[in-house]
């Protein structure tokens, strides 16, 4: 087969690579409106003149004119639906505290010291009225019994003050701002307990809300059953992706033995009820109505789990997945499994262009399309008699297809790589399928006590065992393969190479082989490039509110300078990713002392952490360069100013917001030679080297 009957066998394909294209662009550079819709316009009337012109629809020299007119339309419809969802992300913020008025999207989540959860706002009082408003924030209210009873669907009536969310600037942390964008919320507000109040509950008919309350019921019943602590949390999390209070522990144990996919409930999971209930119903297809039978049966199974898992996005997002291979099977269309694929995630996309960015989203199709057309390939290779351990060659063919499309993403977002990813997927793939079917048994059976009690038992040993086994991988020599990085640049490249290879093996065409060594050559690039360039010798003064975190580079090596308060969390999320993806490779840490002086290349680093009446001494007789201004050791700004007009001033993280107020006049807003960590995020500079 070649490329072109692939096309014409898979028609959405055509249309889903503009859509994409049109999305990626708005969410990189941004496209004015105006030609957006001239060139929407223009593809449209191209189209509608192939529609209505006969000579043309059967000229074959200008089907790619045609082609191109659809290329324009799919790409101009993507960037009007990535900024017309994101204009409805915005709220009015105003320096002062509104009153406002919305109800909660998800089950309030515990945090330290308050609960969080998503709010739609409705309304704005302004000046005595209410104004209608549409947007979502993330809401941390001050932890009360009030709070703590919140569910999906309660109206709270808040006087509080919109906050925009904002990373801390520190380079290669996780992008949270940016993930919060992708549930379409750019704003956070803190209440304490005297400014909020509940003013209705989730009366009004809502299928979410009936989810939820499905979902919290088959909770209960669990506990009900003897389900309890770990085997609980394990449980609730492989059928319905509830993760609320899960240990951290579980969380480090099932990500290191390569399962933890398993405790977020998403692809796998529908595609395990989708096997295992398309396997078991198979037989209607011999009857004259029994394919469509059989594919309304699938849907409702589908849906009806989906409602269960309280129609998480990921679920959701799955669902909608599976039910157009359905759909697709059911009706007999010509084309493929990729067409069914390609036509649902043209639908998720086109309903909300944000999918496209999230990890679940990328996870599951590049998973399932790496399945499609690799585990066919991998079962040719051995064929195998026995019934039993044919399945269990084919789960080893579908793991082992699944990683081949996901491994680099693994990499890039988690910087790790199960080394047992096959034991584990033996156990967890055949166990969520028996959980999931006997959790929906247990659900039915519920009523009849002596039978609940029963599955209850079977369902809490399972689990145990299940948790074993993985415990016992994860604690095998060399489980997790650490600290491996992967740049934007190499994560594309590798793809391509991938495509490229894919290519080869389907089409046979010299084309693929010339791609596959081009790229072969393009991923060593960045590292040739490396090898010749003179290292630098830089500086940040990283964001860590309440520490001092300061770090010195050059090439691979790297010293960190860090209070003795740091712990090993605040490391792992701050240094760790900056020192896998600038790829240091000798790494030195030093505790700060009271003044610390670092002599740089040229430049003279003072960092001041107390008062000293000979200080204004000290940094005449270095002459620093830069003056960092830690916890306590705040100086006369009007000494170093005089005395040192060229230095340039950081104030770190370390430095209490009051003092911080005190010590920033607003008449010195403007000035550039200070700069503020917790303001302006990360400081970051390339310091003079010796000639």
């Amino acid at each position: 087969m070649t490329f072109r009957e692939l096309l014409r066998k898979n028609p959405f394909l055509r249309l889903l690579l503009p859509l994409v294209c049109g999305i990626v662009l708005s969410d990189i550079v941004g496209i004015p409106q105006i030609l957006i819709w001239i060139l929407v316009l223009f593809g449209l009337l191209g189209v509608l003149l192939f529609a209505v012109s006969e000579k043309l629809r059967k000229s074959y020299s200008l089907r790619s004119l045609f082609g191109l007119f659809i290329f324009i339309l799919c790409f101009g419809f993507g960037n009007i639906r990535y900024n017309d969802i994101q204009s409805q992300m915005y709220l009015p913020i105003s320096k002062s505290k509104i009153i406002l008025k919305g109800r909660v999207l998800d089950t309030p989540a515990e945090k330290g010291r308050s609960f969080a959860f998503v709010l739609d706002v409705q309304s704005i009082k302004v000046s005595d009225k209410w104004q209608n408003v549409s947007g979502k924030t993330m809401i941390y209210l001050q932890k009360n019994t009030e709070a703590r009873e919140l569910g999906i669907g309660d109206l709270l009536v808040l006087k509080t003050e919109f906050q925009r969310v904002k990373n801390a600037g520190n380079p290669h942390e996780f992008d949270y701002a940016s993930y919060l964008k992708t549930q379409h919320i750019l704003y956070s507000a803190y209440a304490d307990s005297l400014s909020w109040k509940q003013i209705g509950n989730a009366s009004d008919f809502s299928i979410k809300v009936m989810a939820s309350k499905w979902r919290d019921h088959l909770l209960s019943i669990y506990r009900k059953n003897g389900i309890q602590n770990e085997s609980f949390d394990i449980l609730a999390a492989l059928t319905l992706g509830y993760k609320t209070g899960m240990d951290p522990e579980i969380k480090r144990t099932w990500a290191d033995a390569g399962a933890m996919h398993v405790l977020a409930v998403s692809g796998l999971h529908v595609g395990i009820i989708y096997m295992i209930m398309n396997y078991l119903i198979r037989f209607l297809a011999r009857f004259k109505y029994g394919r469509h039978l059989q594919g309304i049966l699938l849907l409702l199974t589908l849906w009806a789990y989906a409602l269960l898992t309280g129609m998480s996005p990921s679920v959701m997002r799955s669902a909608t997945m599976f039910s157009f291979i359905v759909i697709g099977k059911a009706l007999k269309r010509d084309g493929s499994i990729y067409n069914s694929l390609a036509i649902s995630a043209f639908f998720l996309l086109l309903i909300d262009p944000f999918l496209l960015f999230t990890v679940g989203f990328q996870f599951s199709y590049l998973a399932v399309a790496s399945i499609v057309f690799f585990q066919p390939q991998f079962d040719k290779l051995l064929y195998i008699g026995n019934p039993i351990l044919k399945k269990l060659w084919q789960l080893t063919t579908v793991s082992l297809a699944a990683q081949i499309g996901t491994f680099p993403l693994a990499i890039y977002y988690f910087h790790q790589f199960p080394s047992y990813f096959l034991l584990s997927g033996y156990v967890v793939i055949t166990m969520a399928g028996i959980l999931i079917y006997l959790s929906a048994l247990l659900l039915i059976l519920s009523p009849i006590g002596i039978l609940s009690e029963g599955l209850g038992w079977i369902l809490r040993n399972l689990v145990e065992g299940m948790n074993f086994l993985i415990v016992k991988i994860q604690a095998l020599p060399g489980s997790v393969i650490r600290e491996l990085s992967l740049s934007q640049y190499q994560l594309l490249f590798i793809y391509f190479l991938l495509f490229s290879l894919i290519a080869l093996l389907s089409f046979k065409r010299k084309k693929a082989v010339y791609a596959f060594v081009v790229i072969l050559i393009g991923i060593q690039l960045p590292i040739t490039i490396r090898i010749f360039q003179v290292p630098k010798k830089e500086m940040l003064v990283f964001n860590s509110k309440g520490h001092s975190v300061i770090g010195f580079v050059e090439g691979s090596k790297g010293l960190f300078l860090v209070d003795g308060k740091m712990s090993s969390e605040i490391s792992d999320r701050i240094i760790q990713p900056f020192v896998l993806k600038e790829n240091i490779n000798k790494i030195s840490f030093d505790t700060l002392r009271a003044i610390d002086i670092k002599l740089m290349g040229k430049d003279v680093v003072a960092i001041i952490g107390k008062r000293d009446d000979d200080l204004e001494k000290i940094l005449k007789l270095i002459q620093p360069d830069y003056i960092i201004l830690r916890l306590g050791g705040l100086q006369s700004k009007k000494m170093i100013t005089k005395e040192f007009p060229n230095c340039k001033m950081i104030l770190d993280a370390s430095i209490y917001s009051g003092d911080r107020k005190k010590y920033l006049s607003k008449e010195n807003e403007g000035e550039t030679n200070l700069f503020d960590v917790q303001n302006n995020g990360a400081y970051f500079c390339v310091l003079s080297t010796v000639n």
